[in-house]
């Protein structure tokens, strides 16, 4: 009953799991998916987690993952991804700064009942579009924690693998490889190279 009243009170739905050997004191990681818009229970059930789903819908323990040495935190965000949701059209996050605010203020909220955590050594991961996300909610947290805060995050590094931080130059070299892989023809590989020349030209 309580996780469901915690639950309510947030726009973005998380899932929670201490560390298995039970140890408190272990470093608590963040986890969040990239997309946009991919729920972290991807990363929760299908990468890192300590649970899988079975073709056959049966959840298994996982052996290897995250879980053996960290806290693991799963968020759903931004919000309106995966269970997170708001009643309000001015609920969704529409830029990074967003995204930061809201992920701080379900951290405040996730640190306000589960306090025996803030002495917790903290970490943000997450992958892919994960790459805008991670800094986003580092950032506002290094920036509140140099006031004083009402919970203090005890921020100690953030993780970003493959991580999309740079658009528009990682994205230079998709022409060819689709083109490699058969899955467009040689005009639509050569306007791609096109339009890209142009742009790092103007």
């Amino acid at each position: 009953c309580a996780n469901l009243l915690y639950w309510s009170l947030f726009y973005e739905k998380l899932f929670f799991f201490l560390r298995q050997s039970g140890q408190t004191s272990a470093p608590l990681l963040l986890w969040l998916q990239g997309g946009p818009g991919g729920s972290s229970l991807f990363g929760l059930f299908v990468e890192n987690g300590p649970l899988y789903v079975a073709k056959n819908g049966s959840v298994f323990r996982r052996d290897i993952t995250w879980n053996k040495e960290y806290h693991m935190l799963y968020i759903d965000n931004p919000v309106g991804t995966g269970f997170s949701f708001t009643n309000e059209s001015g609920g969704y996050s529409v830029d990074e700064t967003q995204v930061g605010i809201n992920l701080y203020s379900a951290l405040t909220q996730f640190f306000t009942v589960y306090s025996e955590y803030l002495d917790s050594d903290f970490y943000v991961t997450g992958e892919s579009y994960a790459g805008k996300y991670v800094p986003a909610i580092a950032y506002k947290i290094h920036q509140e924690n140099q006031g004083t805060p009402k919970v203090k995050i005890n921020l100690r590094g953030v993780a970003i693998g493959d991580g999309l931080v740079d658009p528009v130059n990682m994205f230079n070299g998709y022409g060819d490889l689709v083109f490699q892989f058969g899955m467009v023809d040689e005009m639509k590989k050569l306007t791609s190279t096109i339009t890209r020349r142009k742009e790092l030209t103007s």
